[in-house]
C-alpha cells in the first residue's frame, strides 16, 4: 500500500454580525448580522492499495517441428547364470506318543432339601 496526502475540506456556517452606529446623534447601536459559509481545509495522510496492472492474454499457436530421437543407442540385456553349490538340509522329526493318566476336579452344584422348624411359621396359637 502506498500513503498520499489528501485534501479534506468541510464547510462550517458561521453568523457575521456588523455594528454601525446611528446617523442621528441617538445611543442606539444596531447590528447587521447575517451566515457566511466558510471552507476548512485540512491535509490528511490515506493509505491506498497499489493498483494491480491487468494484463489481457490472446493464443496463439503456432506448429513447431522437432526431433525426438537424435541419435539413439539400442541395447540389449540378457541374463547370465552361473549354479553355484548350497548347502542342503534334510530333517526327519521323530514322533513319540505315551499316555498319562490325569485326574481333573471341578465343583457340581448339589440341591439338599432341609426342613426348617420355625416359630414364626406356626400356625397351632391361633
Amino acid at each position: 500500500p502506498r500513503k498520499i496526502q489528501v485534501e479534506v475540506c468541510k464547510t462550517d456556517i458561521h453568523r457575521y454580525c456588523e455594528k454601525f452606529s446611528n446617523i442621528f446623534p441617538f445611543p442606539v447601536e444596531e447590528q447587521n448580522c447575517h451566515f457566511e459559509p466558510k471552507k476548512i481545509c485540512e491535509l490528511e495522510m490515506k493509505t491506498r492499495p497499489k493498483k494491480a496492472k491487468k494484463y489481457s492474454y490472446t493464443k496463439d499457436c503456432k506448429e513447431q517441428p522437432r526431433e525426438i530421437c537424435d541419435q539413439c543407442e539400442k541395447r540389449s540385456i540378457q541374463p547370465v547364470c552361473d549354479f553355484q553349490e548350497r548347502l542342503e538340509c534334510i530333517y526327519v522329526p521323530e514322533e513319540e506318543c505315551r499316555d498319562d493318566s490325569k485326574e481333573y476336579c471341578h465343583k457340581v452344584e448339589r440341591v439338599v432339601m432341609e426342613e426348617v422348624c420355625d416359630m414364626k411359621f406356626d400356625t397351632s396359637y391361633l
